[in-house]
């Protein structure tokens, strides 16, 4: 039994090394390492290589978010009379929203605008007759004591229609409460209360927000602080319709986030006409691009590299030798290991005989 395991484990390791050895282009017809001095390199076609600065960037994720919204909630406790939006409905600033029952207080305004009217009333009367004491003080027709009290009635009437006045306002205050009007310009994004409901003072009846104050909100690498500066322009992507376009960096979080150590940036939107409002909604994915600082790009082009298994070789001229070289490349052919600028390397490899 032990001899059949044993068997079987020799099989199995003797299947991957094969295994291994053809990826590796063992049983690949391959070059030699050193072509003969009579196959030198001026029977081919070469290219010197050369690095290339080029711009690096970088790309975060973030969302649009509304600097301006709102969730608007009730002030008093009244049944709701009528909602007369609706979720998508663009209100100007100042716009009645919703009405709460008010009769009551349409009641109370009307019966303390009547006791105001009473109140001047009663102040007209006691201003003129103080002005009449007065007069017939100075010519001694009246005494002392009639005068002060037509000067007391004149103050209460005084203090009488102040306290008017301030009842007339607390119940416009009052009726104001069940009239919720947009804080704001901006669209409708939820309604929470109907008709019939009850309002209660705190609880949300409707939300919207400033299409105009759409911004996009990312969270930037530490490593990437250094290239954005508050002011600066950034390209943003919208995937969801395809839009590319350009914002300006308004704030940048001075405190980076425990966890990503990213810092977040907000930045700003070009102003639109209302017909963009659909592409730029809240909560929308966005993708922005930070320009970073040039770096120098080595480069093999297609035509100068060639496989053996799952390895990348180049064959690099010396001293008018051809020589196979095992690099490291990208998928877009950037030089990682095995190569430097300066180097000569073959064209169309593949065309090269081999022994």
């Amino acid at each position: 039994m032990n001899k059949k395991k044993g068997l079987q484990a020799v099989v199995l390791g003797t299947g991957l090394l094969v295994l291994f050895l053809g990826m590796a282009g063992v049983f690949t017809a391959k070059v030699t390492s050193k072509a003969s001095s009579s196959q030198g390199a001026d029977d081919h076609n070469t290219l010197t290589l050369t690095a290339i600065e080029q711009p690096q960037t970088r790309t975060f994720s973030g969302q649009l978010v509304a600097r301006q919204n709102a969730t608007l909630a009730a002030r008093m406790t009244a049944t709701v009379a009528d909602v007369l939006v609706d979720v998508g409905d663009r209100v100007e600033q100042g716009d009645i929203l919703i009405r709460l029952d008010n009769a009551d207080l349409s009641a109370k305004v009307r019966q303390v605008q009547q006791a105001l009217v009473s109140a001047q009333s009663q102040l007209n009367t006691a201003r003129s007759d103080y002005r009449r004491m007065e007069t017939l003080l100075a010519k001694k027709l009246v005494p002392q004591s009639q005068f002060d009290d037509a000067e007391n009635r004149l103050n209460t009437a005084r203090s009488e229609y102040r306290r008017a006045i301030a009842a007339v306002d607390e119940a416009e205050t009052q009726f104001g409460f069940s009239l919720v009007r947009a804080p704001f310009t901006g669209l409708i994004t939820e309604k929470i209360i109907n008709q019939g409901d009850t309002a209660t003072p705190g609880a949300a009846m409707l939300t919207l927000y400033n299409p105009d104050s759409v911004e996009a909100q990312v969270n930037i690498a530490e490593s990437s602080l250094p290239f954005v500066t508050i002011g600066d322009t950034l390209h943003l992507r919208l995937p969801t319709y395809e839009k590319t376009l350009t914002g300006t960096i308004r704030t940048i979080t001075p405190a980076a986030d425990a966890t990503s150590r990213s810092y977040r940036v907000a930045l700003t939107l070009p102003v639109t006409d209302g017909e963009d409002d659909q592409a730029r909604l809240p909560g929308m994915f966005v993708k922005v691009t930070v320009s970073q600082k040039a770096s120098s790009i080595l480069s093999v082009p297609a035509n100068a590299r060639y496989q053996i298994g799952q390895l990348d070789y180049v064959n690099v001229v010396e001293d008018n030798q051809i020589i196979r070289r095992l690099v490291v490349l990208t998928e877009e052919g950037r030089v990682r290991k095995g190569l430097k600028a300066g180097e000569t390397v073959l064209l169309h490899p593949k065309s090269q005989k081999t022994d």
